[in-house]
């Protein structure tokens, strides 16, 4: 039995045709935009964050955040930070450092700190002298990540630190007048 479609009903079907093609070519485009976002997302949070005030990369265990008048800096550790809140006491609204033990973002005033320990985390591969024009001869470097603090929670977890790594415990207040005093 031999269907006879009538011109309008062809007609209806090619426009219903057209329209399921259109329809899947705009959900795959669609597709595709959302998996390039997801692909962009991954690899730009994968990408190492580089401190707003000196340009390291920032390393995690050590990050610290400042609240400023113009906004939030990101820098690669709480030495680094500490300095620019000496040299730009007006513009400061409040501060985050990292606690070394848990990642967390902790309030920086009520953070104790390691000063001087032994592991360098923004400095570890620029050396804190370098060789003059006689190879014997060296000249200390300014080098505003150190000394190498690091923050915790609680001073107990700064003292555990300490053993293992040297250094002292100090306050946030005892931290910055030991910068200033540099």
């Amino acid at each position: 039995m031999a269907h006879n479609f009538s011109h309008g009903e062809r007609s209806r079907k090619g426009k219903l045709t057209r329209a399921k093609t259109i329809l899947l070519t705009v959900v795959a485009l669609a597709a595709l935009a959302g998996l390039g976002l997801v692909t962009y997302r991954a690899t730009a949070s994968a990408q190492p964050l580089v401190c707003q005030i000196c340009g390291r990369d920032v390393h995690k265990q050590v990050e610290f955040v400042v609240n400023t008048t113009k906004g939030e800096l990101t820098a690669c550790c709480p030495s680094c930070a500490m300095h620019y809140i000496l040299s730009h006491p007006h513009e400061i609204r409040g501060a985050r450092a990292t606690d070394y033990s848990s990642g967390r973002l902790i309030d920086a005033h009520s953070a104790y700190y390691d000063e001087g320990g032994d592991v360098q985390y923004c400095t570890a591969h620029q050396p804190a002298v370098e060789r003059g024009p006689a190879d014997d001869m060296q000249e200390r470097v300014y080098d505003r990540c150190l000394p190498v603090l690091v923050a915790f929670t609680s001073r107990a977890e700064a003292e555990a630190y300490q053993r293992q790594h040297g250094g002292r415990v100090l306050t946030y207040q005892e931290a910055i007048q030991s910068l200033r005093e540099r």
